[in-house]
């Protein structure tokens, strides 16, 4: 299992992003994903686990991390685990299986996905008008166990959570069965200037880079002074750069930012062809993996019953007294 971390404060945004790129050994992609926390860095949370909390400030960073998750992390989540939805303390402990094997192969799941998603947002908004006890229970038991969604496009799996607890949170990736090279992330809303409406994600850092660059597009507009007068040389610089007005360059900062936006689509798509190669790269050994054990076992199969009856017939011969003469 690998993991990283992050550190969030109270009111921000995570998105965690998981890709399997490559499978050793021919496997299934196949992973088991893990994003909980605040794991450190939260006293009043972590104190809830009736254990010290070293909050001193010689203690280093890897050795809270290291504490929280052996010692104050497992019982805050044990004692979480019945608690009412509107009573929790703002833990995250999730924890699902993420398959990739047929994605690609359909793209009509993606509207049943979407129903899932509205009926599981439908539920947690019950919970704000009193629904009963049973069915909180029922609810809940069925969102904490560790399923498994299986991936329509080959595309990294990403999930949104608000952050209502701050401290450290961690992202882990472990394989079942073959070894994983796998791409994971976790993004802060904070950090990358909030969540994008489109995708419902925190936004990603190319286009964090594209945003920045059409600010300073808009901001980087010299503030052309002609009532002052300046030096000679100043003048002379300051009718050249008179000689070019502010909506001259509309046009001319459209074009920057569409061709800015066409770049990082350019990037998206080769980003995705990547991801496609890859995995239909590893789809073809896992099939030829598969035809390989078929014929051996077809071949195996024929010698079985060839020499079964070779050795029929040969006995047959044997014990008939006519042709045995």
């Amino acid at each position: 299992m690998e993991c990283i971390h992050e550190n969030f404060e109270k009111g921000d945004f995570a998105t965690y992003s998981v890709f399997v790129v490559q499978v050793l050994n021919n496997g299934n992609p196949k992973a088991a994903i893990t994003f909980e926390g605040p794991i450190a860095g939260n006293k009043d949370t972590l104190q809830k686990s009736d254990i010290t909390y070293d909050s001193s400030e010689d203690s280093t960073v890897g050795r809270e991390l290291r504490t929280g998750i052996q010692v104050h992390w497992p019982k805050v989540k044990d004692a979480d685990q019945r608690v009412r939805f509107d009573k929790r303390v703002g833990i995250i402990n999730r924890s699902i299986k993420v398959d990739w094997t047929h994605a690609g192969e359909s793209e009509d799941a993606v509207a049943a996905r979407a129903q899932i998603d509205t009926e599981r947002r439908e539920a947690y908004k019950s919970y704000g008008r009193g629904a009963p006890r049973s069915e909180v229970d029922a609810e809940m038991a069925k969102n904490e166990k560790f399923k498994t969604i299986n991936q329509v496009k080959i595309e990294p799996y990403e999930e949104t959570n608000a952050i209502k607890a701050p401290g450290w949170y961690r992202l882990c990736v472990s394989a079942e069965y073959h070894a994983l090279v796998v791409e994971m992330e976790i993004r802060s809303g904070n950090k990358l200037g909030g969540v994008d409406r489109t995708t419902g994600h925190v936004y990603t850092y190319e286009d964090r880079e594209m945003l920045d660059e059409e600010k300073l597009i808009d901001e980087g507009e010299s503030q052309l002074d002609a009532n002052t007068y300046a030096s000679l040389d100043k003048e002379i610089q300051k009718q050249v750069e008179n000689q070019v007005k502010e909506q001259d360059l509309h046009a001319s900062k459209a074009q920057i930012k569409h061709l800015n936006t066409m770049v990082m689509e350019m990037k998206k798509k080769q980003t995705e062809h990547h991801h496609r190669m890859k995995s239909h790269e590893q789809l073809a050994r896992r099939n030829y993996d598969k035809m390989i054990r078929s014929s051996k076992l077809e071949t195996f199969l024929y010698v079985l019953i060839t020499g079964v009856q070779v050795y029929t017939v040969h006995k047959w011969l044997l014990s008939n007294s006519l042709l045995g003469r």
